[in-house]
C-alpha cells in the first residue's frame, strides 16, 4: 500500500518486527543490540505468543563437517532448484551452532551425539538424521538447551532475551499486522490492528517478517497445497498475514506445496473441533496394532497404519510423501479394541483424557455406515480383507506387521473421526542470503527482511530441527542488516500513542487478590511458560491451591493442572506423583506451590 501525503502517523520505530515466534524474538534482540528501537508484533494473545518455535521438540540442526552437510541438503532438495548463496549461508550457521549458542543464547549446549545418557529423557538413536540413506548424512546433529525436549525451554529462552531488552523493545500482543506501507518503492511502515483500531507504524529502518506459515488459513491451504482444511499441530495463529502483505507490494514466493506433519497414524491425528488444536501422540500402540485400520472417504484403507514416518512422510514407491488428506477418514475397530481404549483411559498412562467421548459406536454395520457416512459395502469389504490378512499372517495391500493385525470379532462395531494434520508450512517470501525479501525480477525489496518458517529454506524433503536453526540464524542476520539501514526521517505523528509493552503489563502479579493467608507462587517452568498459583496456607496445613494463570497445551498438560491442586491439597505437600506424560507441568506446578509456602513461612 502506498502511502500518502496525509498519511496519520501514530508511532514510530527504526525496527519493525511482525512475528514473536523464534525468528520474531531473534531479529528482534539483534536489531535491539545494534542501537535499533524495535516494535514487535504479534496476533497471538499474552501466553500464547511463540509461533510454532513454543510448541516444537526444541531440536535445533547442527553439522559437524561443512562439505558433508552439504552434500546431504543437496540430496534433500533434489530434484528442485535452490539458491546456493542463501543456502549456504544457512549451512555455515549449521556448523556454527555451537558456538553461536554459546555466545548468543549463554548455554552450553547439549550435543546429542557427544552427550546422550541412558538416564537422559532422549530416545538413544543409531543416527540422528532423517534420511541416512543420503551421503553425508553422517556429520547431522542436534544441539539442544539441556537433556529434555518437548518442554519449551529454548523458546522461554529467547522470550526472555527479549523481555531483557524492554528499554530497547516494545511489545505489541494480540495485534495482527494487515498491510505493509511503502513509498518509492521501499517499506517504510505497516499497519497494524489492535482493540478493533488501525494504527500506522512508521519504521525508520525496516521491516522483518516473521509472521510463519499458514497452516491456519483454510483457503491457503486449498489454493497452494491442494488441501480441503488441515488440523493444526502448532500455533493457532499462523494465518499466512506476511504472505499476503508481501505479495500485495510484489514479493517473490518459493517452497509453497511443502508442508509437514506428524500424527497419531502417519499424519492423522484425532479430528478437533475447529480453532482447536491437534493432539500429537507418538508411539500410541492402540491405534495401530490389534483389530483396528484406517479408512478414506470410499471405506477403503488408504495407508499402512504402522508406519514409520518422517514428518509424516512414509515410503511410497521410492520417495517419502505425506498420504493423501482425505476429509472423511476414520479409525474402524471392534469391541476388542474398544475395550483398550477402556482400560488405557482407566489407567494412570492415558494418551488423550476425551478419547471415549470420541469414539462413535454401532449394533451393526449398517448403523456404522450411516454414522461415519462411509459406504456400507467397501466397509464390509475392508472388514473382510483386514481378517483376511490378519489369519494368513500378511497384509498384502499396505504390509502392515503381520503381529500388529487381529481379526474383528463380535457384532458391535466402533469408529474415531481422524483428521490429517499439519506441522507447518515451508512456503513463503523468498529471500536471499542477507535475508532480505526478493521482488519477482529476485531484486531486493528495500528496506524488507525475513526469517523463519515465512519461507524457509525446506526445497523438497525437510530434515527435523531445520526450522528451529534457520529461525536462529536467519533471525540474527535479518535484524543485524535491517539494523544497518541508513534510518529515513522520522515523520510527524499525528496521533501518537505511548509506548506499550504487553509482556511487562502481563508479567506484574499486583493485580491478583489475595486474600488472609493466601500466597502467590509464579514459576516458568511450564512448557507454556509462567505458571501462577494463588495458595491458602495456615497452621503449616495446604488449604487450597488455585492455578489462576497458566499457559499450558491442551490435552495432559491441561489434566495435570486440574489434577495436580486437590492431589497437593490432599498430601498436604507438593510430595505428589507426576501425571503420566506430563513430567514438565507436574513440575512446574510443584515448583510454584513451593515458592507460594516459601513465602508463608518467612
Amino acid at each position: 500500500m502506498e502511502v500518502t501525503k496525509n498519511m496519520k502517523w501514530n508511532a514510530a520505530y527504526d525496527v519493525l518486527v511482525l512475528g514473536f515466534g523464534g525468528a520474531g524474538a531473534t531479529a528482534a534482540r539483534f536489531a535491539a543490540d545494534h542501537g535499533s528501537k524495535v516494535l514487535l508484533v504479534d496476533a497471538a494473545p499474552y501466553g500464547h505468543e511463540g509461533g510454532n518455535t513454543r510448541y516444537s521438540a526444541q531440536h535445533i540442526a547442527m553439522a559437524h563437517n561443512r562439505k558433508k552437510i552439504g552434500k546431504y541438503y543437496d540430496q534433500l532438495a533434489k530434484p528442485y532448484n535452490y539458491s546456493k548463496k542463501t543456502m549456504n549461508a544457512y549451512l555455515d550457521g549449521f556448523v556454527n551452532m555451537p558456538a553461536y549458542m554459546k555466545k548468543y543464547l549463554g548455554v552450553e549446549p547439549y550435543i546429542w551425539s557427544r552427550d546422550w545418557q541412558k538416564d537422559d529423557q532422549l530416545d538413544h538413536k543409531d543416527h540422528l538424521c532423517e534420511y541416512p540413506e543420503f551421503e553425508g548424512s553422517e556429520t547431522f546433529d542436534f544441539a539442544l538447551v539441556h537433556n529434555r525436549d518437548f518442554d519449551a525451554e529454548l523458546w522461554k529462552l529467547l522470550r526472555q532475551k527479549v523481555v531483557d531488552r524492554k528499554d530497547k523493545i516494545d511489545i505489541w500482543l494480540n495485534s495482527r499486522a494487515t498491510k505493509l506501507l511503502t513509498q518509492n518503492n521501499q517499506v517504510i511502515g505497516a499497519v497494524v490492528q489492535r482493540n478493533h483500531h488501525d494504527y500506522y507504524i512508521y519504521a525508520t529502518q525496516g521491516i522483518v517478517l516473521a509472521t510463519g506459515g499458514f497452516e491456519n488459513n483454510a483457503q491457503m491451504q486449498q489454493d497452494y497445497l491442494h488441501v480441503t482444511k488441515l488440523t493444526p499441530l502448532g500455533s493457532l495463529y499462523n494465518r499466512g498475514d506476511g504472505i499476503k502483505m508481501a505479495s500485495d507490494i510484489g514479493a517473490q514466493l518459493w517452497h509453497m506445496a511443502n508442508y509437514e506433519s506428524l500424527g497419531i497414524v502417519p499424519s492423522y491425528v484425532i479430528a478437533e473441533e475447529d480453532g482447536k488444536r491437534g493432539r500429537q501422540i507418538g508411539g500410541w500402540k492402540n491405534v495401530k496394532s490389534g483389530s483396528i485400520f484406517a479408512v478414506s472417504n470410499d471405506g477403503t484403507r488408504f495407508m499402512r497404519e504402522d508406519a514409520k514416518f518422517r514428518h509424516g512422510h512414509i515410503y511410497d514407491h521410492g520417495e517419502y510423501n505425506l498420504p493423501r488428506a482425505y476429509d472423511n477418514a476414520w479409525l474402524i475397530f471392534d469391541e476388542k479394541q474398544y475395550q483398550k481404549f477402556v482400560d488405557e483411559k482407566n489407567s494412570a498412562n492415558a494418551r488423550y483424557s476425551s478419547i471415549l467421548e470420541k469414539i462413535v459406536s454401532a449394533n451393526s454395520l449398517t448403523e456404522l455406515a450411516k454414522l461415519t457416512s462411509l459406504p456400507q459395502s467397501n466397509l464390509s469389504q475392508s472388514i473382510k480383507l483386514f481378517n483376511k490378512f490378519a489369519e494368513d499372517g500378511s497384509d498384502i495391500e499396505f504390509n502392515r506387521d503381520p503381529s500388529s493385525m487381529e481379526p474383528f470379532t463380535g457384532k458391535k462395531l466402533f469408529a474415531i473421526k481422524l483428521a490429517p494434520a499439519i506441522l507447518n508450512t515451508q512456503g513463503g517470501t523468498k529471500h536471499n542470503e542477507k535475508a532480505q525479501v526478493l521482488n519477482n525480477d529476485d531484486k531486493p525489496i528495500d528496506h524488507l527482511y525475513c526469517a523463519g518458517e515465512l519461507g524457509g529454506m525446506c526445497v523438497n524433503r525437510y530434515q527435523g530441527g531445520g526450522n528451529l536453526a534457520e529461525c536462529l540464524i536467519f533471525g540474527k542476520i535479518a535484524g543485524e542488516n535491517v539494523s544497518q539501514e541508513l534510518k529515513n526521517s522520522l515523520p510527524k505523528l499525528s496521533n501518537p500513542i505511548p509506548a506499550i509493552n504487553d509482556i511487562v503489563a502481563g508479567e506484574n502479579l499486583t493485580k491478583i487478590p489475595l486474600a488472609d493467608n493466601q500466597y502467590l507462587g509464579a514459576t516458568e517452568a511450564g512448557i507454556g511458560g509462567r505458571i501462577v498459583v494463588r495458595v491458602t496456607y495456615e497452621d503449616k496445613t495446604i488449604k487450597n491451591v488455585e492455578v489462576v494463570e497458566n499457559h499450558e497445551t491442551e490435552g495432559i498438560g491441561a489434566v495435570a493442572i486440574q489434577k495436580l491442586p486437590e492431589e497437593i491439597v490432599a498430601a498436604n505437600s507438593v510430595d505428589v506423583d507426576a501425571v503420566s506424560g506430563a513430567s514438565t507441568t507436574t513440575r512446574a506446578v510443584k515448583d510454584a506451590v513451593k515458592k507460594a509456602i516459601d513465602k508463608a513461612n518467612k
